[in-house]
């Protein structure tokens, strides 16, 4: 069906409609399956809605989908190609957050809003082999480029997607240092999904020490600050103190685009630095520690 047909088709359902077609669409793209009990229990409709639904977005885009009668569920077919568009931080802002209603690609908000620009933005089609490795625990190949060793052919084991508030990675066993480490998805140049792949209890996320450990930071207003109740306002801090529990794997990135001032001393200056982690001592479990302010 030629893409003009396909849109004004589209555009002429009814809003619910589009709205089931779009989940089955994205789950299909970013799981590599889509379950009819899924629908059912998101939409609250009957399992003979559910099967108009599927005939419907087969008519539309037959290439995309195929049926899996052993597994009994729709899976993604070899040629497939989106029905609808996705922005690629969106995207990730949706799988990190879980399906929201409503969702649907590219169409409008319900208010004009505005966020800071992102210079980078990974390719969907990573994310998307990502997300399917992840639900469906497999491994993946990748064609990596790091600052230290330039491009190297890897296989990952990727358990979860993270947005470190700069940048996205994925967390994931690397086969090649025997450990979890942390992956840039804009570095990531290609991506393999291994079709039978089977892992190891090593390389399952339940034995990522540092994602399990938990840290508990203790923020505080800045030392050098005049008027310290201003801070303390912003935070919401009681009596002075602000408690949060964070990921071992995460502290490095977050202490960072917090501009916390992480030195013993708090010896560090500058107008950017408002807030002070009181037990510095916590970030020793933190294999990323050295990425927060003052820990260099």
């Amino acid at each position: 069906m030629p893409a003009n047909v396909t849109e004004k088709r589209l555009d002429a359902l009814p809003q619910a409609t589009r709205e089931r077609l779009a989940h089955i669409d994205f789950t299909l793209m970013f799981k590599g399956e889509a379950v009819r009990a899924d629908l059912i229990a998101r939409f609250n409709i009957a399992p003979a809605q559910v099967t108009k639904d599927f005939t419907l977005y087969r008519e539309l885009a037959p290439q995309n989908i195929e049926y899996d009668a052993q597994r009994r569920l729709h899976v993604r077919s070899a040629q497939f190609h989106s029905l609808f568009q996705y922005d690629p931080l969106r995207t990730l802002a949706t799988l990190s957050q879980g399906f929201g209603d409503g969702f649907s690609g590219k169409r409008g908000v319900p208010f004009p809003c505005e966020a800071p620009h992102h210079l980078n933005q990974p390719a969907l089609s990573i994310i998307a082999t990502l997300t399917e490795a992840i639900h469906k625990r497999k491994a993946v190949q990748i064609n990596y480029v790091s600052l230290s060793s330039g491009e190297t052919l890897r296989e990952i084991v990727p358990h979860t997607l993270v947005d470190s508030g700069l940048r996205w990675h994925v967390r994931a066993y690397d086969r090649l240092q025997h450990a979890f480490r942390d992956f840039v998805l804009t570095r990531v140049k290609q991506c393999t999904f291994v079709t039978d792949s089977t892992l190891n209890e090593a390389e399952q996320s339940m034995n990522d020490e540092q994602w399990s450990a938990l840290i508990s930071l203790e923020l505080v207003p800045h030392p050098n600050l005049k008027h310290k109740e201003a801070i303390a306002l912003d935070y919401a801090m009681t009596d002075g103190l602000k408690t949060i529990q964070i990921r071992a794997a995460m502290a490095g990135y977050l202490l960072r685009l917090w501009n916390v001032d992480c030195s013993a001393d708090h010896h560090l200056t500058g107008a950017e630095y408002q807030l002070w982690l009181r037990n510095s001592a916590c970030l020793a479990v933190a294999h990323n520690a050295l990425l927060a302010p003052g820990m260099s």
